[in-house]
Order: C-alpha cells, then structure tokens, then sequence
C-alpha cells in the first residue's frame, strides 16, 4: 500500500516540476534591456525612471524553496518612495493598479528593467486583431496627385464621374434575363 502511495506522490511532484519547467520555457527574455535599479555613491539602491515612464518586472515565487519564476511584465510607474522602495503601478494589460518594492524585490530576486524601445511590450499579447500596416502607410494606396498650383487633390469617393443611374426598366430586365438564367441552369 506505502508503494502506490509513494508512486502517486512521485506523479504529481514529476507533472509539477514539468508543468513549471514549460512554464519558465514561455519566459520572456529581459537580459539585454538595461537596468532601472541601481546602487548610488553611498551604496543606496535608487530607481532610474520617474512616474510616467514604463518598467518591466520579471518576479519570483519568494515563498518557494526552488523560487520559480512568476511573471514578466510592463507596468507603468505612478508613484515612487524612494525612501521605502515603494512603487504604486498601473497594470496596462489588466487594467488595474499593483504594487511593488524595487529594495525588497532585488534582495529577493526580482529583475527590474527599462523598456527598450518604443510600444515594447512584455508579458501577455493583447487580444485582438494586429495592425494591418503597423508601419505606417498603407501598402496599397495610390500617390497623392497634385494640381496644377502644386496642391495635394483629397481622393474622391463613391462612384467615378461620368457613371449614371440605372433607370428601374433596365434593372427589371436585368433581374428578369438573371432569374430565366437561373431556371435554365436548374
């Protein structure tokens, strides 16, 4: 009985350790975005952004012997302590607020770090559809055309000049030759 007992255990401890090794698998790498903590002259740890700006917290389970890694994440700075450490964070994929400490977290493992370039995210993808052209300008429009001054002409919509309304005659003669069509085909 001890033996099934023992087997299970080592089931559930073998599917969690490959659960959290897949886990840390899909973790982002931060190592080439620099550093938003660092120690001062008089060997205090300071933060390099200001409210406003973005930061990236890569967090570890403290609680755990083994410390596996949480989440990474962008956040948005509201408020700073530096005092305390304390950081009051906006959430932009959750749409909420959170709370940090950049002293206590590098003492226990957290990594915090400044976005790299412009709209970086970390952490989850939004939802929805991309961008079609995040570019810029769409692919497959036509050159700006100028007139004889050199100014742009706005593009025109809607049917192109010259095109005349269908009288209703000649539209019942065309829905009537489509339906004989249609009956033929049957």
């Amino acid at each position: 009985m001890d033996d099934i007992i023992d087997n299970e255990e080592v089931d559930e401890v073998t599917k969690a350790t490959l659960a959290e090794s897949a886990k840390s698998a899909s973790k982002p790498a931060i190592d080439h975005l620099p550093d938003a903590v660092e120690k001062n002259d008089m060997g205090d740890l300071e933060l390099l952004a200001k409210p406003g700006d973005k930061i990236v917290i890569e967090r570890f389970a403290t609680v755990l012997s083994h410390r596996p890694w949480l989440d990474t994440k962008t956040y948005t700075i509201e408020t700073i302590d530096a005092a305390t450490g304390h950081l009051g964070l906006w959430d932009d994929d959750l749409h909420r607020s959170a709370t940090s400490n950049f002293i206590q977290g590098v003492k226990a493992g957290y990594r915090f770090k400044l976005p790299g370039g412009r709209n970086m995210q970390i952490g989850k993808r939004r939802r929805g559809r991309p961008p079609k052209n995040p570019t810029g300008a769409p692919t497959n429009s036509k050159p700006v055309q100028f007139d004889a001054n050199g100014v742009p002409i706005p593009p025109r919509r809607g049917r192109p000049p010259g095109s005349k309304n269908r009288d209703r005659e000649t539209i019942m003669a065309e829905k009537k030759a489509k339906l004989e069509a249609r009956k033929k085909k049957a």
